[in-house]
């Protein structure tokens, strides 16, 4: 059955629904406020948001499951289908955010370290 459940990463509130365990959901939280330690400590240009943003993309792969939870709402709140069409349109297209931004933050990432190649190159001239 799946819950809302109120995580804090990074200082932030943040607010999932998901069937996970507890202690899986504490797990993933420990492993997303490391990685933005780790990500924060390693390159200092990159942004908090550009950090949250990781970690975001990273709860979404391992804690939130929309599909499900739209397939089996339990409370009844979803009596017309226009509505469900709806919201599972909306939980599409928010799915399709987070990839885009994980994407986003992969190519910046790449770029960063490009950039860091071409002036270890430079300095080594």
């Amino acid at each position: 059955m799946s819950k809302r459940v109120t995580m804090d990463i990074d200082g932030a509130s943040v607010v999932m629904v998901t069937s996970a365990s507890k202690e899986r959901v504490d797990h993933v939280v420990k492993q997303v406020n490391e990685m933005i330690t780790l990500v924060k400590s390693k390159d200092r240009s990159l942004s908090s948001n550009m950090a949250y943003r990781y970690a975001m993309v990273y709860l979404s792969d391992q804690v939130v499951e929309l599909k499900e939870v739209l397939d089996s709402p339990g409370d009844g709140s979803f009596t017309d289908d226009k509505s469900m069409d709806l919201k599972r349109e909306i939980a599409k297209l928010k799915e399709e955010i987070l990839q885009w931004e994980g994407r986003t933050a992969q190519l910046q990432e790449l770029l960063l370290e490009k950039n860091q190649q071409i002036q270890e190159l430079k300095s080594l001239r």
